[in-house]
């Protein structure tokens, strides 16, 4: 706590994410609102030509920010600037490989500030796949890739929240082909553990449960629509009861949403990208924010992508990164009484 009685000041962490797109702009509405200056410390990990262009572009010149070296530098009440790499000149709305390559720079540097404990949370802005992926430099499709291989023994797990419904996913950015070889019995097993742990530590849900959808439709009705469900889930969802870990399924997912069964649980698994995406955001619309469960440090997201067709406008809602950002830190507080428990009862 700080002068007795506010809240103590956790430091946030952004990675400016595809210059050109919506996410700097969101940063910057999101610091030019009220209410955050008692509660956190926003550090952006990007190049004060992005912050400068987009100051000016927003008519935000009295928006202050101060060039760091390191999180420890940060000062409250305004935004701390670490500079990663360099961009040459790019354009509001556009692409660029510059904008590309400064974005895999700001997330590199953030996510080692937040595996170091320099920051308190990590919120990614929206990436740009097509420049964000380089062959050669940074082979990953997406966030939860790089973060996976960066952290093997952590298996991350990509998650999309909103205030009434949570839906994790087996598997993320990959050709729809290529899903039913990726769901072996040992990646669910580990991935529904993950997903359990994440609900009692970070959500606070005492005895967690778990929606698991089929990989068919009408989940493999009885053999006849594929094998998945009663070769694989089954007796996964059997195996998973004995250790205590309360999963149903599987679900036929078109009927599992359009009767609201996911109000019944506390989570939902989705096999796929988008048996699980587009339901959340059809019922969550902006409201919702991606988090990475299973990692050693809380990193959300927007649950959107750069919106190059509204960059720059006043079309843009910056819902979800103030849902990430705030939810975000109670994820971040929720973890640190649930481990503060845990070492008492050791």
């Amino acid at each position: 706590m700080e002068n007795g009685s506010s809240p103590e000041r956790l430091k946030v962490g952004f990675s400016i994410g595809e210059a050109g797109g919506v996410g700097p702009q969101l940063l910057l509405r999101f610091l030019e609102g009220e209410g955050w200056q008692d509660h956190l410390i926003p550090i952006a990990f990007g190049h004060r030509r992005v912050i400068e262009r987009w100051r000016s572009h927003l008519g935000l010149r009295s928006l202050r920010y101060h060039l760091i070296r390191h999180p420890h530098e940060a000062k409250p009440e305004q935004l701390n600037l670490i500079e990663c790499g360099e961009i040459s000149d790019f354009s509001i709305g556009k692409p660029h490989a510059s904008t590309g390559s400064l974005a895999r720079q700001s997330f590199i540097r953030a996510v080692q500030e937040a595996a170091a404990g320099s920051i308190d949370l990590l919120v990614s802005l929206p990436v740009d796949k097509a420049t964000f992926y380089d062959e050669v430099t940074f082979p990953y499709r997406g966030h939860t890739e790089y973060l996976r291989s960066t952290f093997p023994k952590f298996s991350p797990v990509m998650m999309m929240v909103s205030d009434s419904l949570r839906v994790a996913v087996a598997t993320e950015h990959i050709p729809l082909r290529e899903v039913p070889a990726l769901l072996s019995e040992e990646r669910l097993r580990t991935t529904i553990r993950i997903l359990h742990q994440s609900l009692k530590r970070d959500f606070a849900i005492p005895a967690p449960r778990i929606a698991l959808l089929g990989l068919n439709p009408h989940a493999g009705d009885g053999g006849l629509i594929g094998d998945e469900e009663k070769r694989l889930l089954e007796p996964l969802i059997t195996s998973l009861w004995e250790e205590g870990i309360f999963v149903g399924g599987p679900f036929p997912p078109d009927g599992f949403f359009a009767k609201k069964q996911y109000a019944q649980v506390d989570a939902v698994l989705a096999l796929y990208h988008d048996q699980g995406l587009i339901p959340f955001k059809i019922l969550a619309g902006w409201e919702g924010f991606q988090f990475s469960a299973g990692l050693p440090f809380v990193r959300t997201s927007p649950d959107h992508g750069v919106a190059y067709d509204v960059a720059g406008s006043e079309e843009v809602d910056n819902a979800s990164l103030v849902a990430a950002v705030w939810e975000g830190l109670s994820i971040v507080r929720r973890r640190r009484a649930w481990d503060k428990e845990s070492t008492v009862r050791e």
